[in-house]
């Protein structure tokens, strides 16, 4: 099969497709263009407010970097979902468009790609449902023992259908763990699985630490806990669907920041960037600011220093005023070795870089628009939320020995 090196950019976000744009690649370039009928379309606006603007009709974008435009790249599978690709032994996706093409339009957001100018494939037959995790389990543990994927599943993929779905949906969302898209309750969610390597109980500690946020008053995710085979699953219903639209369009930080080279201790990567994104795009740019300042201290004092660009991003809640706000968080919990704090973080956090301290907290403060003292009192509330940890794990079915080793990685004392 020859490379695919062109395609058409959709917004799959009510009964008819909208066409946006055209996509193509010619080594080592990227091009885009916005259709001309859709910049005249009263629901049209760019797919990336900062870094790709309307222009006049046929005038073309051009982007060299690996992974092409970002909030593109945004649309195709991450680090799992390639490894499940690769570990299946299907062709390969050559560049960054046949990866939209392979996602289906499955993976965050609004935006499909097709090869067609005029529609886009119908997926709504390949759904998979909650019931169908159970085999799933059996894949995503076959991947990380490095052995055979289609023998682990016992049937060949061209003999099941429900298979091929499974692969499809599991390898279209992004990050780095094993997950699945599914039907559950008449709606879409991410069933996110435990690893035989994790030094915990990952969806149980998730789940927890979600419901920490939301005590604290952080928009959060909608979690739930299942169980199959024996295994926990973690359920995070998917903010980007079951809404009125159909889907809604999203965006991450490390696409609207845009940064192509990285340099040790870079402040480009920072919280403070991510306040500035929030005054150029958010409607409501304070709230969302501090709802940031937040997450970041709550991130400190919890350990997740797996704070990264594409931990964070911004979903337009109203799909025809076209107003941005931050998602709702994901991806809430302790990571790392136990150790001394202060931690050090994937982002800047303040004036002395990455490092998790309450001096280099207050030293931001003034960018997410904060006094020193509206700063405190935030680190309070959340200090506050989390001094009842144990609760909350409690709840979500952690045994006492299990809780002890997660207090190592709450850092209590920071105020």
């Amino acid at each position: 099969m020859d490379e695919i090196k062109s395609c058409y950019i959709f917004l799959d976000v009510g009964d008819q497709p909208i066409v946006v744009a055209q996509y193509s690649f010619d080594k080592p370039i990227y091009r885009f263009i916005y259709g001309a009928t859709y910049i005249i379309n009263p629901k049209a606006f760019a797919l990336d407010p900062i870094n790709m603007p309307f222009l006049a009709p046929n005038r073309e974008m051009q982007n060299q970097a690996k992974d092409g435009f970002g909030v593109l790249a945004d649309a195709t599978p991450d680090k799992w979902g390639r490894n499940l690709t690769k570990a299946l032994h299907t062709r390969i996706p050559l560049n960054q468009i046949e990866w939209l093409i392979a996602a289906q339009g499955n993976a965050v957001g609004c935006l499909v790609a097709s090869l067609s100018k005029s529609k886009i494939k119908n997926t709504e037959s390949n759904k998979i449902y909650f019931e169908d995790v159970k085999r799933y389990l059996k894949i995503a543990k076959a991947i990380e023992r490095h052995e055979d994927v289609m023998e682990a599943s016992t049937v060949s993929m061209q003999m099941n259908n429900t298979l091929e779905k499974l692969v499809q949906h599991g390898s279209s969302m992004g990050g780095a763990r094993p997950k699945v898209v599914v039907q559950h309750k008449g709606i879409e969610w991410i069933a996110k699985l435990n690893k035989e390597s994790d030094l915990f109980d990952n969806a149980r500690v998730e789940y927890a630490c979600m419901k920490m946020a939301l005590s604290i008053g952080i928009n959060t995710s909608h979690v739930e806990l299942e169980e199959v085979a024996g295994s926990p699953i973690l359920m995070v219903k998917r903010f980007d669907r079951n809404c009125p639209e159909r889907k809604k369009h999203y965006i991450s930080a490390n696409s609207l920041l845009n940064i192509t080279r990285v340099r040790e201790g870079d402040l480009n990567f920072s919280y403070m960037n991510l306040a500035r994104v929030c005054s150029q795009i958010c409607q409501d740019a304070q709230s969302n600011q501090t709802e940031l300042f937040t997450r970041m201290v709550l991130n400190v004092m919890l350990s997740n220093t797996d704070d990264h660009l594409k931990n964070h991003g911004f979903l337009m809640y109203d799909m025809d005023k076209h107003r941005y706000g931050l998602s709702p968080a994901f991806d809430i919990l302790p990571h790392g070795n136990i150790g001394s704090f202060p931690k050090i973080h994937a982002l800047a956090l303040g004036e002395n870089g990455r490092e998790g301290s309450l001096k280099n907290i207050l030293s931001s403060a003034n960018s997410f628009g904060l006094s020193e003292n509206q700063a405190k009192d935030i680190i309070k509330n959340v200090k506050a939320v989390l001094e009842e940890k144990d609760t909350f794990f409690r709840d979500a079915g952690l045994s006492p020995s299990q809780i002890r080793d997660l207090n190592p990685y709450f850092n209590l004392n920071l105020i």
